[in-house]
């Protein structure tokens, strides 16, 4: 009787360090997890010129109407609407409404989402609209234009608030019309269901950089 008692305490304990190296390896492969997005997220502001702040996704929409989410930085770390925001996959959205120490951010699938775009093969143009799924329109773009199912489509800058060149998506579908313009669909490269560390652009966009003349300038010139 003695020796199952011992037996049962035994395995009692064998179970609980079991049930905590499980969670701790657990916790480790999470860290694991993170340090490889933080490391992307590091080689993708080594790549770009642009001035950026990393930020950490810490809440999403509370409707399915609205697809945004809420990251950790905020007025307070140089964040004003319009800002574009990045991940090592592509485009994630835009900020617009900053406070001290948080900000939401509109994705790119936002129904009220869109962003000038272009398709980087052939240099086709249009804009790409989020319809609150899980995938984007490209529309405006010309019946005639060379696109093809699996072109990667990139951001034009047209807008001024999206860096030119930065990875859209591609093109899944296309749909030729008679008229002027052809439906297409767009496949998102981020995985918008999964974003957990994200780089906030603080470049102001080129439009905003140029200063309008001044009227010395002006008599000058003329």
């Amino acid at each position: 009787y003695f020796a199952l008692q011992q037996v049962r305490q035994e395995n009692e304990r064998l179970r609980q360090e079991l049930g905590q190296l499980q969670v701790r390896l657990q916790e480790e492969r999470a860290l694991a997890q993170q340090s490889r997005g933080l490391q992307h997220l590091l080689e993708l502001r080594q790549r770009t010129e642009l001035a950026t702040t990393g930020a950490t996704v810490i809440a999403g929409a509370a409707a399915p109407d609205f697809r945004t989410v809420t990251v950790d930085k905020g007025t307070a770390d140089g964040l004003r609407p319009d800002q574009a925001v990045i991940s090592p996959a592509g485009v994630v959205g835009r900020i617009i409404l900053p406070c001290a120490r948080a900000a939401k951010v509109q994705l790119l699938i936002d129904r009220n989402a869109s962003a000038g775009a272009l398709v980087e093969r052939s240099r086709a143009q249009g804009v790409v609209l989020g319809n609150g799924g899980d995938r984007l329109r490209m529309e405006y773009v010309s019946s005639t234009a060379d696109v093809t199912v699996g072109d990667l489509v990139v951001t034009s800058g047209i807008e001024g608030i999206y860096p030119k060149g930065f990875v859209i998506g591609q093109i899944e579908s296309i749909e030729r019309g008679s008229g002027e313009f052809s439906a297409v669909v767009v496949r998102p490269a981020v995985d918008f269901s999964s974003l957990e560390a994200v780089l906030v652009v603080l470049t102001p966009p080129v439009a905003a950089q140029i200063e309008p003349e001044t009227d010395a300038a002006t008599q000058d010139r003329e």
